[in-house]
């Protein structure tokens, strides 16, 4: 069976932290850092069960139980690398939103708050992050950890969410308003007037497959049912630190799609001028 080669892409993510943190860098740099990474979460995450067989064997170490069955894809790889690279990643993708090199869009200022807000609280509060330590129910890190994790997954219902109003708000497309849209399976078709072109559209409706269909985004919903509908033991204690890193790892990935596909600030203005001129 191969091996995953995790320490190997850490080292990459480090030499990455660092250009990033030491200097300003060009959009076309920003651009080929995000394509390179963009293509590393599909390969490593979303493609790959490995990491994700590692998080369960450790909530399960940590009282949580996913009615799941994975299989790694390939050699089983430890909690130390599994982490060192989520924890990695997560500071990646962290130091290009804060910077701004991605997704900037106005419409979605909201998105940006929250995933700007969890990289300062998780960098003001290691419990976030931290793998080694349980919390009981009577503890504040077990309610913050939680909290946390539910916001972060609300973005996907959010974004919907957003093209909806929009898309209904100045008639670019006649859509029939429901109270049950799915990010993975309804965003694409509902925000069709959104994207740069119908290639874009293709290709980002050939992302929500990818993510779909992959055991990380389908353990990350099983856990948020889990935390929504199971019984907590009042005796045990639980930990879902590097659940959270993935979470957001998949969140800043679509975000990194949006970016590539979704019109620009003033493409969307355009848009919608031109559209309101014609009504």
């Amino acid at each position: 069976m191969n091996d995953l080669r995790l320490p190997e892409y850490s080292q990459k993510i480090k030499q990455l932290i660092k250009i990033i943190k030491n200097k300003k860098i060009k959009q076309t740099e920003a651009e080929d850092i995000l394509f390179f990474v963009a293509n590393m979460i599909d390969d490593l995450i979303l493609r790959d069960s490995t990491i994700s067989y590692r998080l369960n064997m450790n909530l399960v170490k940590n009282n949580r139980v996913l009615d799941i069955d994975i299989k790694p894809t390939k050699k089983i790889v430890s909690t130390k690398d599994t982490h060192e690279f989520l924890y990695l990643l997560k500071t990646l993708l962290s130091l290009m939103s804060i910077k701004n090199y991605f997704f900037n869009l106005y419409i979605y200022s909201e998105i940006k708050m929250i995933v700007n807000y969890y990289i300062n609280k998780s960098s003001k509060n290691k419990y976030y992050d931290s793998v080694n330590e349980r919390f009981a129910i009577n503890e504040l890190e077990f309610h913050d950890q939680i909290l946390m994790f539910k916001y972060l997954y609300s973005i996907f219902d959010k974004l919907m969410f957003i093209n909806v109003f929009i898309v209904d708000k100045y008639n670019l497309k006649s859509i029939d308003k429901k109270d049950n849209y799915i990010f993975t399976k309804d965003f694409d078709t509902v925000s069709m007037q959104l994207f740069k072109t119908t290639v874009k559209k293709l290709e980002f409706a050939d992302y929500l497959k990818v993510l779909n269909r992959s055991v990380s985004f389908h353990y990350i919903r099983k856990l948020r049912n889990n935390l929504e509908h199971w019984f907590t033991d009042p005796k045990s204690k639980y930990n879902i630190s590097l659940e959270t890193e993935l979470l957001f790892v998949l969140v800043a990935r679509t975000l990194i799609q949006m970016h590539r596909d979704l019109k620009n600030d003033q493409e969307l203005l355009k848009l919608i001028k031109l559209n309101q001129f014609n009504k």
